[in-house]
């Protein structure tokens, strides 16, 4: 089985059952940086502490700031907004409600499913596929913290017969994907790509699942010591099936990492003089990956998004 989606961290998986944590704790932080075809940044999520009522349940209001470049733009502002969503939990089941996304209160998690069961209301934009299927359930410990998880199966989209993997942490949501699932849109080439970054609470303290360990607020262009090289490199052809060429006028860069959509390195080339750098990909399976270009000390002076196709 193919997990295109299926991140590895290196936690324990222990065997006692753990006992119920509760999701939305006051102060909970989410952190995800995404790329699109026009613009990449950071959002956040973070409970806040005041509750709100709609009609008799007291529901948790969760702030999102969104900080934006555009890369479309020459010397793009940085551009930040913010919005309001709701969330609240009950009998481990836990549900949302995004006012500029959708009119009603929908189920994003639930862990009363069983291996085997259909998540029904699972849906991931555009050409989500389905059904979304309960495949295996356990515990992690995370700093200390006995966590249930679900891993949840899907048919592949690019690739048919195959199935693609989420992992779903209790009071976390999905490791791969956006908490709400409106915003991980699946389709080729025009969608926005959340990677989860960080999940910190005051019960389980701070996670870092990005894939190079970078603190949680950098963003690439404003926070790096190497400015944004995005309007300095291309990336052809892509999508691809064979070879990528990239083309950059950077100095300084050392190797290449080919990064799958949950931070794996697939594929290292150490650079040369030879312009443009050939990388073959053609060993990979169809998906979105990361060409990340490093210096010697193993600052990132490029990133750039590649489709990969067919074979």
């Amino acid at each position: 089985m193919k997990s295109v989606f299926y991140i590895f961290i290196q936690l324990g998986i222990i065997s006692s059952i753990s006992g119920q944590n509760h999701w939305l704790v006051p102060g909970s932080k989410w952190t995800y940086e995404f790329g699109s075809m026009v613009g990449y940044g950071l959002t956040r999520l973070e409970v806040m502490q005041q509750d709100t009522i709609f009609g008799t349940k007291h529901v948790k209001k969760i702030l999102s700031t969104t900080i934006y470049i555009n890369t479309g733009i020459i010397n793009s502002p940085v551009d930040t907004f913010t919005e309001i969503s709701y969330a609240f939990e009950e009998n481990q089941i836990v549900y949302g409600y995004e006012p500029n996304w959708f009119e009603n209160w929908n189920v994003l998690y639930d862990f009363n499913k069983n291996v085997g069961d259909t998540l029904q209301y699972m849906y991931f934009g555009g050409w989500s596929p389905s059904p979304f299927v309960v495949d295996s359930t356990g515990t992690i410990e995370i700093n200390g913290n006995s966590l249930s998880f679900q891993d949840i199966i899907f048919p592949d989209l690019f690739e048919p017969g195959e199935m693609s993997k989420i992992r779903v942490i209790e009071g976390l949501g999905s490791i791969n994907s956006f908490f709400f699932h409106s915003h991980t849109i699946i389709q080729p080439f025009d969608f926005p790509t959340y990677s989860f970054r960080c999940y910190e609470d005051p019960d389980i303290g701070l996670i870092n699942l990005s894939h190079d360990q970078v603190d949680c607020d950098f963003i690439e262009g404003i926070s790096a010591s190497h400015t944004a090289s995005i309007l300095k490199t291309t990336v052809v052809p892509n999508p691809a099936t064979d070879d990528v060429f990239v083309h950059t006028d950077l100095q300084g860069i050392h190797k290449i990492l080919v990064v799958d959509i949950v931070g794996k390195v697939r594929i290292v080339e150490y650079a040369d003089a030879h312009e443009p750098m050939k990388i073959n990909i053609s060993e990979l399976e169809n998906g979105i990956f990361f060409i990340l270009g490093e210096d010697k000390a193993g600052g990132i002076l490029l990133r750039e998004k590649i489709s990969k196709v067919g074979n």
